[in-house]
């Protein structure tokens, strides 16, 4: 992944690219949370205005990815709090967007979210933890975009970018991840909602975020112990 004015296309509106193209920058570690975004070094790699960066920078922050402390914008680091915060509304949300995707589901549909259970199983199998986190975003936006609430998807992508992005980036690294745990608790998600019994696939889908829920928080409190007696023992 580069961040160079060659990947910009002068024919397409440039702001959504540059949004994309930073977020994708975060995402992969470029950017550590809680830095500063470089913003005059963004706006000459990717050859626009200031204006232009900041206006995606303001993008960023409607999506959760980006924080704006007086003048600087450093990228979401996200305390304990923060995270149990996300899941207690994600438990809202989530489950019913999989109520309503489970009454509007289609062949289209299915056919998207087997295809990224395949991918999964394969980066599952490779131990490619990046890949395989980044397929399992993809999996949830696919259901949250096939569902009819415009409202509830534009929500659910701001409230969960930033969960995926610390699984990503703080997280990061196969040994933090039970890939046959997560796989299963995915396959979960796409038979219940093969069945299009809304009420089920609300209940399932709720037991599953909760799941996910207590094993973030505890990870989380597991590797700030670990980060905190690396800083002991310098």
């Amino acid at each position: 992944m580069s961040l160079t004015k060659d990947r910009i296309d002068r024919s397409k509106p440039l702001r959504h690219q540059a949004v994309n193209m930073i977020e994708e920058a975060i995402l992969h570690g470029h950017v550590r949370p809680g830095e500063e975004v470089p913003q005059l070094k963004l706006s000459k790699l990717l050859g626009l205005s200031q204006p232009s960066i900041r206006e995606a920078l303001q993008e960023l922050e409607h999506r959760g990815l980006v924080v704006k402390r007086g003048r600087v914008r450093r990228v979401t680091n996200l305390s304990e709090q923060d995270l149990g915060g996300i899941f207690q509304v994600r438990l809202l949300l989530e489950p019913f967007a999989c109520r309503l995707a489970a009454y509007s589901w289609t062949q289209q549909m299915n056919d998207e979210l087997e295809h990224c259970l395949v991918l999964m199983r394969k980066s599952a199998e490779e131990r490619d933890y990046r890949r395989h986190i980044s397929l399992d975003m993809e999996f949830h936006r696919t259901i949250w975009r096939h569902q009819p609430n415009r409202q509830l998807e534009r929500l659910l992508n701001v409230l969960c970018t930033p969960l995926f992005a610390y699984e990503l980036v703080w997280r990061g690294g196969p040994g933090c991840l039970d890939f046959d745990w997560n796989l299963r608790q995915t396959q979960k998600i796409l038979m219940v909602l093969r069945t299009r019994d809304g009420e089920r696939s609300e209940r399932v889908v709720r037991h599953i975020v909760e799941r996910f829920q207590r094993h973030d928080l505890a990870d989380y409190r597991r590797l700030k112990q670990m980060e905190t007696h690396r800083e002991t023992a310098r």
